[in-house]
C-alpha cells in the first residue's frame, strides 16, 4: 500500500523533524503484533518508555501480515525518518518508513509490499536505504532505494549478495557498503557512490559471519562466527582507506570467552568492543589497541536464557541490549549499561530492562539528538550554517513543519518565524 501525499496532509501528526531528545528506538518482533518503540535516554543514562508505533496485528500466523515482525530498523543521519524491515513469513513482507516527530512519535510515510523481505536495513544517506533480501531459494541482493519528497521509495540497484544475506553493515564515511553470506563464509565489500552498488572485493572468512560491523573510527570490521569455527571465534580485518577493502588482522581469527559470537557494539571512542553470544546469552567485553587487536577483558553480562540477547547499539559510554524473552527470569526490554572509560567494564544502570511494551524485541537504533548553534542551524552538518539550512527552512515552511516554526506564537507560521531564521542565519556560529 503507497500512502499518498494528500492523506500525508491530512495527518496532523506528521510533524517530519527529528526527536528532539536523545532516543533509542525498537523493533518489535512479534508474530501477532509488529510495532516500534521510542524510548527516551535520560540525561543519568536510564531508559524511559514513551510510546509505540503498531505497524501490523494479526490473531494468528495463519494470516498473512506484511506489517508484522517487525525486525531490524535504522534511522537516517538526520534523524528525520526511520525504516523497518519485517520478517512476517508471508509471500509480501513490507518495507516500512517512518517520519519522527519532535516529541519522537512515528507516523507511517511508506509501506512499500516486497515479495520477499529481509534481515538488516541500512540508510546509506538521508534519502538512500540500503537492504539486503534474504532468500534460501534463490541468489540474494542488496537493493538501493531512494525516498524521494513525497516520500516513496523507489529502486535505484541491486546487486548480487550470495546465498544467505542476513547483515549489512556501514562504513562512516557512509561510502563503502559491507554484506555478509554466512553460507559460504564471504563477505563482500560495495562502493555506493554515486547512489549504485559497485562490488569491490569478496572476502573469504575463516568463520560463517553470521553478522558483520565497522568500529567506529573505520579502520577495522569484525564478522561473527555464531556457532562455526569452535563456536567461540569472530574475525577482524583492516579496512583500506583508499577503497573500503579488508585484509585480516595479525591472528586473526579471534577467541571469545563466550559461546556463539553473534554480534558486535563499540565505545564511541572506539576503545572497547562488545560481542553478543547467542548460545549463553552474554555479552563480553574486550579492549581494542591501535591497530584494532582485540583483547578480552573478562569482564560479561549474562542476559539469562538462551537467545535472548539480541541486537546491541551505543551512545557515547553507554551500551545498549536487547532481551526478547521473559523466559527463566521473568525481564524482557531494553538494558542500558554505563561503560568505564578507563577500564571497559560496563554495568547494568538500576531500572534496567525497561519493558518496550511490545512482543521480542529484536533490533534497535539510537539517536543522539544533535543540536545546531542556534535556531537557524537546522540541518546536517550541525554548527555549520550553509544552504543546507536554508533548504530545509523553506522546505518545511512551505510544508507546515514545526522544524520551521521558529518564533512565537507557537503552531503558526508566519513571517515571525522567517525573520526569526534569518537573524540567527545573519549571527553565524561561533
Amino acid at each position: 500500500m503507497r500512502i499518498t501525499p494528500f492523506a500525508l496532509a491530512a495527518c496532523s501528526s506528521l510533524a517530519v523533524a527529528q526527536a528532539d531528545y536523545p532516543a533509542v528506538f525498537v523493533a518489535n518482533n512479534g508474530n501477532l503484533e509488529g510495532s516500534v518503540s521510542t524510548m527516551r535516554i535520560e540525561s543519568s543514562g536510564v531508559l524511559t518508555y514513551v510510546s509505540k508505533t503498531v505497524t501490523g496485528t494479526r490473531s494468528s500466523t495463519s494470516q498473512p501480515c506484511p506489517g508484522c515482525n517487525t525486525y531490524a530498523i535504522d534511522i537516517t543521519p538526520d534523524g528525520r525518518f526511520l525504516a523497518t524491515a519485517h520478517a512476517s513469513g508471508n509471500t509480501t513482507e513490507n518495507l516500512t518508513v517512518y517520519a519522527v516527530a519532535p516529541d519522537g512519535s512515528l507516523t507511517v510515510v511508506e509501506e512499500l509490499p516486497l515479495a520477499q523481505g529481509g534481515l538488516d536495513i541500512q540508510w546509506v544517506s538521508n534519502d538512500l536505504l540500503a537492504y539486503p533480501l534474504t532468500d534460501l531459494s534463490q541468489t540474494n541482493q542488496v537493493r538501493l532505494y531512494h525516498l524521494d519528497e513525497d516520500n516513496e521509495l523507489t529502486q535505484v540497484d541491486s546487486a548480487d549478495a550470495g546465498t544467505f544475506c542476513t547483515s549489512i553493515a556501514l562504513h562512516p564515511n557512509r561510502r563503502w557498503l559491507y554484506a555478509n553470506d554466512s553460507f559460504a563464509n564471504t563477505v563482500r565489500v560495495f562502493d555506493t557512490q554515486g547512489g549504485s552498488l559497485t562490488l569491490v572485493q569478496t572476502q573469504s572468512l575463516p568463520v560463517s559471519g553470521v553478522a558483520v560491523e565497522v568500529t567506529p573510527d573505520g579502520r577495522t570490521l569484525f564478522a561473527a562466527g555464531g556457532i562455526s569455527a569452535g563456536g567461540n571465534a569472530f574475525a577482524g580485518y583492516t579496512i583500506d582507506p583508499a577503497d573500503g577493502t579488508l585484509s585480516a588482522l595479525p591472528g586473526s581469527p579471534f577467541t571469545s570467552p563466550g559461546s556463539s559470537p553473534k554480534g558486535f557494539s563499540f565505545s564511541g571512542d572506539g576503545a572497547y568492543m562488545y560481542v553478543s553470544h547467542g548460545t549463553d546469552a552474554t555479552i563480553r567485553a574486550f579492549s581494542l589497541d591501535a591497530s584494532g587487536i582485540p583483547a578480552s577483558l573478562g569482564f560479561s553480562y549474562d542476559i539469562g536464557f538462551q537467545g535472548s540477547l539480541r541486537e546491541m547499539d551505543s551512545l557515547g559510554n553507554i551500551l545498549f541490549a536487547l532481551d526478547e524473552s521473559t523466559a527463566i527470569d521473568g525481564l524482557r526490554g531494553a538494558y542500558s549499561f554505563s561503560i568505564n572509560p578507563g577500564t571497559g567494564d560496563f554495568t547494568p544502570f538500576p531500572n534496567s530492562p525497561v519493558d518496550t511494551n511490545g512482543t521480542s524485541p529484536n533490533d534497535l537504533t539510537v539517536w543522539a539528538a544533535a543540536v545546531g548553534c542556534n535556531p537557524a542551524d537546522i540541518a546536517s552538518p550541525f554548527n555549520v550554517l550553509d544552504l543546507g539550512d536554508l533548504q530545509a527552512f523553506v522546505k518545511g515552511f512551505l510544508a507546515g513543519d514545526p522544524i520551521a516554526d521558529l518564533a512565537p506564537p507557537q503552531g503558526v507560521l508566519d513571517l515571525a518565524d522567517v525573520q526569526a531564521f534569518v537573524t540567527s542565519f545573519s549571527a553565524g556560529c561561533p
